[in-house]
C-alpha cells in the first residue's frame, strides 16, 4: 500500500484506512489496560491462616484471616502473609498473558507480558513432589513398596 503515490483519491482512501487501523489498535490497547486493571490474584499461605489478593501491579488489595491465626505466632503470621503475597505475585505474568492474548493477540500479548515477567518473574512450573529416599535403599527404591 502506497500512501503518497498515485491518484489523490486513492491516497486519501489509503490514509483513511491507515488511520482507522491505528484507531482500532489504540482501542484494543485501551481495552487491555482496563482488563489488566481489573486483574485480581489470590493465594493462600501454606498453613491456611491467611489468603491475600493482589492486583496486577502487585499491590495488596485484600487479606483474609482464618481461625488458624489463633494458633500462629505473630512472627509466623507475618512470614505466612509474605509467602502468600509472593505466591500471588508469581501468578501475575501468567494471568496478564491470558488477558493480553485474548484482547490483542498472542504476539502482542507476549511482548506485553515480558514487562510483568521482568517485574514479578514468570509463573513457576508445577514441580513434582520430591521423591522420598530411605537411608537403606541407596536411591533405587525399596522392593517392598
Amino acid at each position: 500500500m502506497s500512501l503518497f503515490g498515485g491518484d489523490p483519491a486513492e491516497v486519501e482512501r489509503n490514509l483513511d484506512e491507515w488511520v482507522a487501523g491505528f484507531e482500532q489498535k489504540a482501542a484494543r490497547y485501551q481495552e487491555l489496560q482496563h482488563e489488566v486493571d481489573d486483574v485480581r490474584i489470590s493465594a493462600t499461605s501454606p498453613n491456611g491462616a491467611v489468603t491475600v489478593t493482589i492486583d496486577a501491579s502487585g499491590v495488596l488489595v485484600d487479606a483474609k484471616f482464618t481461625d488458624r491465626v489463633l494458633n500462629t505466632s505473630p512472627d509466623e503470621l507475618g512470614r505466612q502473609l509474605l509467602i502468600a503475597v509472593g505466591q500471588a505475585k508469581a501468578k501475575i505474568a501468567g494471568r496478564v498473558r491470558e488477558v493480553a492474548e485474548q484482547v490483542v493477540g498472542e504476539e502482542a500479548g507476549g511482548r506485553i507480558t515480558g514487562y510483568y515477567e521482568q517485574k514479578f518473574g514468570a509463573a513457576p512450573e508445577q514441580q513434582p513432589p520430591p521423591r522420598r529416599h530411605d537411608d537403606d535403599d541407596e536411591g533405587y527404591g525399596s522392593v517392598y513398596r
